[in-house]
């Protein structure tokens, strides 16, 4: 949704993955340039690059391997939660000023933007619909990363 909204507010959307096999989503999502994440040289040639870089990760990453692709005064923005703190080194965000910040969902006003913003824009999530039946299956599918890109259970199945 983030690749979505961005896109269909203006911005130059880049996206970040560790597999190449999300190219072709990404950029049928919106996304105008798509980076291999594991190749440091992919991050080294985009460093001072970007103003804005929205973190969803929930797996374990370097922080300070992205914080470096913002220009002065750029934020990073985490929504991701790894079970493991993340490891800021000082360097990364002093000498250009560089912003680290969280957020959650926003509150009922914000929400409600949001969504008339998407139905105006005729934005949509995706997502796969299951009957009910196939939770464990998709419980696991979960597991190995085989989801593109939510799960929505079906409640007629109940």
């Amino acid at each position: 949704m983030a690749v979505k909204l961005a896109a269909a507010m203006g911005a130059e959307v880049t996206v970040f993955s560790t597999s190449k096999t999300k190219e072709q989503d990404a950029r049928r999502l919106g996304a105008h340039d798509f980076v291999v994440s594991l190749d440091a040289k992919n991050l080294d040639a985009l460093a001072n690059r970007f103003d804005f870089i929205l973190d969803a990760v929930s797996a374990p990453h370097d922080i300070n391997a992205y914080l470096n692709l913002l220009r002065r005064d750029g934020v990073l923005t985490l929504v991701g939660v790894p079970a493991k703190p993340l490891q800021v080194q000082a360097f990364s965000l002093i000498p250009k000023r560089r912003k680290l910040a969280g957020s959650m969902i926003g509150g009922i006003r914000e929400t409600q933007e949001m969504l008339d913003y998407c139905a105006k824009k005729k934005i949509t999530s995706d997502v796969e619909v299951i009957p009910i039946q196939q939770i464990e299956a998709a419980w696991e599918r979960t597991i190995k990363g085989d989801v593109r890109y939510r799960f929505v259970i079906d409640m007629k199945t109940l």
